[in-house]
């Protein structure tokens, strides 16, 4: 009796590590574009995944809150990111990447060569240095492969400061992620004199799906930049009630003379897109 209790232990066992093999091989096949924008409070972070392959723009402002997200969206067996992106480094979107290093093997970090004198800052780079994690300085023009997703760096743009700056938001990451005839772009904290920039030197920035700028600041999404992005619908990832006042209402004026679809993070949680397949229009979950 004991023997064939036993035997049926061990085909039991066999038979669970072939479900999550099984779960395990399917999830990596799977050619579904998901584009999140995470709550993380008043700060950025937003996930795109594909399979197995993701990709972590910025971490907010808080570790335990971002790991609660990726907990919730990343599958457990899967303990890698392979791109990070940091914008820039601000407190509320770097904080939560120094928690995420401590806990997942990161391919590589992509992130501007402006500095800050911020201990937060100093923190971050000796984990990165301390982790070995491959560094690749954010270029105008580099493009990222994601499956049949493609990444493209659109800004900063021309000779980028290797040092401390004032204004670590005029180097912001800015990104364009197309997948068919989807495309998302997201801007970090970029300025409107930044945009300007991009404009006068006829850089492609029309997209579906915008990423409100600086959480909603006054200081940016012009109307001219509104013009050329022609967005259907704007995210604004910001916390509740924060003591910077955003969004504000001239930015929330700007898109809606537009018609474009507003959504919060604040108002409304996580918002998620899925793209099923590459023809195929991106369809917008709210959690």
């Amino acid at each position: 009796m004991r023997h064939k209790k036993l035997i049926y232990i061990a085909i039991s066992i066999l038979f669970i590590i072939s479900l999550i093999l099984a779960g395990i091989i399917w999830h990596g096949k799977n050619q579904e574009v998901k584009v999140i924008f995470l709550d993380v409070g008043q700060g950025d972070a937003i996930l795109i995944m594909q399979g197995t392959n993701q990709i972590l723009i910025d971490g907010g402002p808080s570790g335990q809150v971002l790991m609660e997200k990726l907990g919730r969206y990343v599958p457990f067996w899967d303990r890698e990111i392979e791109l990070v992106i940091a914008t820039h480094p601000d407190q509320d979107h770097i904080e939560g990447l120094l928690e995420l290093m401590q806990n997942y093997q990161i391919g590589a970090l992509l992130e501007s060569t402006v500095q800050s004198k911020s201990q937060l800052y100093q923190k971050f780079e000796e984990l990165v240095s301390q982790k070995q994690i491959k560094k690749v300085d954010a270029i105008a023009g580099i493009k990222i492969k994601l499956d049949q997703a493609e990444m493209e760096i659109l800004s900063p743009r021309g000779i980028v400061p290797t040092g401390v700056v004032k204004d670590t938001n005029a180097y912001s990451v800015v990104a364009k992620l197309v997948f068919g005839e989807n495309s998302f772009l997201l801007t970090g904290d970029f300025p409107d004199t930044e945009e300007q920039k991009l404009l006068q030197e006829n850089v492609n920035v029309s997209a579906q799906v915008l990423k409100v700028a600086h959480h909603g600041s006054k200081y940016a999404s012009t109307v001219e930049f509104l013009e050329k992005v022609h967005p259907q619908s704007a995210i604004i990832s910001v916390g509740a009630n924060n003591r910077f006042g955003h969004p504000t209402q001239e930015v929330l004026g700007r898109l809606k003379s537009y018609g474009i679809n507003i959504f919060r993070t604040d108002e409304i949680g996580d918002i998620m897109y899925e793209c099923p397949k590459i023809d195929i229009q991106c369809q917008l979950i709210m959690n």
